[in-house]
């Protein structure tokens, strides 16, 4: 169950659309676990492994994640498009994210990417700049969520206070 308001998830979407629109990009690749949990609720223990929100311009949300996270994906967050990837011997799941780029016709569009995330190790990030060579055009987008998530709503402020004052309590009690 995530831990805000479906209306406060929305808003935070609609937030970051106005922000693509203003950075000129169709879509977003977005490899920061703290992006998937600002943004749906998602909140993984699989944060060391390959996982990619992909978020476009109108609006559609989807997750590519390993299958032991699937049922933590459902159950944390808002997304209701999620895909996996099989972890063994030979996996690809940078091939697997071209081809639902592909499903979501996004070929040819430009791409924002958070390439900044250690969500993404570097052997995978050269992998999917290989494989959206001549696909779409890349920019990076690492700050975009980032810099959205500094600004609180009233819930989150609200969060913070409650969190304050149960840390009050337990320091008052120990």
């Amino acid at each position: 169950m995530p831990h805000f308001s479906v209306a406060e998830y929305d808003q935070r979407v609609t937030g970051t659309r106005r922000a693509m629109a203003a950075a000129g990009v169709d879509a977003l690749l977005l490899f920061k676990p703290e992006s998937h949990y600002w943004l749906t609720g998602y909140d993984t223990f699989g944060y060391c492994f390959f996982q990619c929100l992909v978020l476009t311009a109108d609006g559609r949300m989807t997750l590519l994640t390993r299958s032991a996270d699937l049922r933590q994906a459902r159950q944390t967050s808002t997304i209701e498009d999620i895909r996996v990837w099989v972890d063994r011997d030979g996996a690809d799941p940078v091939a697997e994210l071209r081809t639902l780029l592909a499903e979501l016709n996004l070929g040819g569009c430009r791409l924002g990417v958070e390439w900044r995330s250690h969500g993404l190790v570097a052997a995978d990030g050269m992998a999917l700049q290989a494989a959206l060579d001549g696909f779409a055009r890349t920019e990076d987008a690492s700050l975009l969520v980032s810099r959205l998530r500094l600004v609180k709503s009233p819930a989150e402020l609200e969060a913070v206070r409650e969190a304050g004052r149960l840390g009050d309590r337990a320091f008052a009690a120990a």
